[in-house]
């Protein structure tokens, strides 16, 4: 059906829409129905039209798709993990056309390591990809391929050969409510095994799509090396897992070939900018500390400025490398800046943290929201968190809640729908006010479970050392350069003497451990050379002496510029001779490092 032809199709049902309208009840209600009937037949012609290659039918038909997967699978809304997806995903989606639907990724609950591209656009990924990922790179070569699959339509080229699945098609187009016909569809679909040379031209095209996104391009090596690794190189064992875009040995090949083209090394190792493993607390909040700023926009990402004068700056952040800042040059002129849209439920309460200082602690601020209805519409603002409260020169937490009730411009309507956490600096007040480290919670929100509070190394501590260690004066030191999660690593440097250089957490008292117990601690882990070092978990006296048997003394090899990971299990279980002087539990990291040399570690987690 040509475009002309549809466009006729609507003039003509549009003018005997206003007949209707004009004449009689019964009349008219006869006519309405038969356009319905007409109306159904043509959006039926419309799906069916994506078989032949119209555009605008296979979004319509996708839309439908997307409906009925959403409706019988649960999505995974993890928010720190649907942040790290749609990050890469938004990185990725510039490099390919649009073919005139929008591409749009959603995360699915289900351990299946899998993902596919359906028709118009929408791509599903399992979290069993999530699982097995271990960097950004890799999750962008999964990405970039099924993006590929789509943008080059090959499901559409693979079931137009299908008369079988035209008919199953036709059928379903016809009763959108048979859930038993639209799920065989469905399952056509995702179950789609393409051709080797549509896997071949989705390997390739995706590889340099994800190249020029600024990933790495022998993730794609690693990532098809990982799963023949781990699902055998026979096509039943790939089949099991990967059943759609089965990897070999050839691809891995292909694929390593192809890195002369990029002038790359070879890498094993890749930057993660979220660690699938670690415990992550809740954050309504996708970019609390204001450190992303993936489109290069000199902003951070998902915050809008919207009056005066603001920024991020790397002058003394709370965490991360950034801080944002609020400058207000004029006094009677306050500068305003707020969050995405967020989704919010009048009766169930919210709290909101974070830290705060100012230039030279004359500055006012204000922290508070915007409330939106169902509609999205502005209602109006609330300030139950900060109002125009003077500002010190250190940093300092602020808290407060948003919530339901009467009282005027704390409580939220009972209409709210949405909010936008506003922040502000001044009025009557001049100069720079900073903020960092928001979180936005559920009131009673479970906190990360990590015995070790400060074991990502995020924020800056005394004497040079991480929050929450010690260690060896002037060669234990936060790196914002290098890192495995978040913004930041320890840093733990040779000594000239050929000591051994330690780094150790705060005493941890022992009733924050239960007797009989089993604990696990994990790591990661990276050096400047092959080196030693040890992890060491100790029961201590008063007097600060190591008891005899240690809990943990796990020796592990740093290789030099790879990120790796390690973990060990132990049972807290003291005799009575131990509990009797036990006062402390130490965790410490410890090695005979050579001078000039280097370990790094990052997001170490006790629980």
């Amino acid at each position: 059906m040509k475009q002309s032809m549809i466009r006729s199709f609507l003039s003509i049902t549009l003018i005997l829409v206003c007949v209707c309208l004009t004449a009689s009840t019964a009349y008219a209600g006869n006519l309405l129905g038969d356009l319905f009937k007409v109306y159904q037949t043509y959006e039926q012609a419309n799906m069916m039209l994506w078989l032949t290659g119209d555009a605008k039918a296979e979004k319509r038909f996708g839309e439908e798709v997307k409906w009925f997967i959403n409706l019988t699978n649960k999505k995974y809304k993890n928010p720190e993990a649907n942040r790290w997806v749609h990050s890469v995903f938004d990185r990725l989606k510039p490099q390919f056309r649009e073919r005139g639907f929008d591409y749009n990724i959603t995360l699915l609950e289900g351990k299946e390591v899998n993902a596919f591209a359906i028709p118009g656009g929408s791509v599903f990924i399992f979290k069993g990809i999530l699982d097995f990922v271990s960097s950004d790179d890799e999750l962008a070569a999964v990405l970039a391929h099924e993006l590929t699959h789509s943008e080059k339509r090959h499901s559409l080229k693979q079931l137009r050969m299908s008369t079988s699945f035209e008919i199953l098609l036709q059928a379903a187009v016809k009763n959108k409510r048979d859930r038993e016909t639209w799920g065989q569809v469905v399952g056509a679909l995702t179950g789609l095994q393409f051709t080797r040379e549509h896997e071949e031209e989705a390997d390739a095209i995706g590889q340099r799509k994800m190249f020029a996104a600024g990933f790495d391009p022998s993730a794609q090596v690693m990532l098809w090396e990982k799963f023949v690794q781990k699902f055998g190189k026979g096509e039943q064992g790939l089949l099991k897992y990967l059943g759609t875009h089965p990897p070999s040995i050839e691809r891995v090949a292909a694929a390593r070939k192809r890195l002369a083209e990029f002038k790359v090394p070879e890498k094993k190792s890749f930057a993660l900018s979220y660690n699938i493993l670690s415990d992550t607390q809740e954050n309504l909040i996708q970019n609390g500390s204001f450190e992303t700023d993936i489109n290069k926009k000199g902003y951070p990402d998902t915050w809008a400025m919207i009056e005066g004068k603001s920024g991020t700056t790397t002058d003394m952040p709370y965490s991360g490398k950034t801080a944002l800042f609020l400058d207000a040059e004029q006094p009677m002129r306050p500068v305003r800046v707020c969050s995405e849209l967020i989704s919010v439920d009048p009766k169930v309460p919210l709290v909101l943290r974070g830290k705060v200082r100012s230039y030279d602690g004359t500055q006012k601020a204000s922290v508070g929201a915007e409330v939106y209805d169902s509609k999205k519409r502005l209602r109006g603002f609330v300030w139950p968190v900060m109002s125009a409260g003077k500002v010190g020169t250190s940093w300092t937490e602020f808290t407060g809640s948003f919530k339901g009730g009467t009282e005027s411009g704390k409580s939220l309507p009972p209409d709210t729908a949405f909010i936008r956490i506003l922040l502000q600096n001044g009025p009557l007040s001049k100069g720079n006010v900073y903020f960092d480290d928001l979180t936005l919670q559920h009131e009673g929100a479970k906190g990360a479970d990590n015995i070790l509070a400060e074991g990502d190394f995020e924020h800056s501590g005394e004497n040079g050392f991480p929050a929450g260690v010690t260690g060896t004066p002037g060669l234990v030191t936060r790196d914002l350069t290098r890192c495995k999660t978040g913004y930041a690593s320890a840093h733990i440097a040779g000594n000239a003497g050929g000591a051994e250089t330690i780094l150790e957490f705060a005493k941890l008292p022992p009733e924050r451990f239960k007797d009989g117990q089993a604990y696990q601690i994990s790591w990661h882990y990276c050096g400047s050379a092959e080196i030693k070092a040890r992890l060491v978990i100790e029961m201590r006296n008063e007097a600060g002496n190591a008891l005899t048997r240690r809990l943990v003394d796990h020796e592990f090899t740093a290789k030099p510029n790879l990120w790796e990971a390690s973990s060990t299990k132990f049972e807290f279980k003291p005799t009575d001779q131990e509990k009797h002087v036990l006062k402390s539990i130490c965790v410490r990291f410890t090695g005979a490092i050579p001078a000039g040399a280097s370990i790094w570690v990052d997001g170490v987690i006790l629980r």
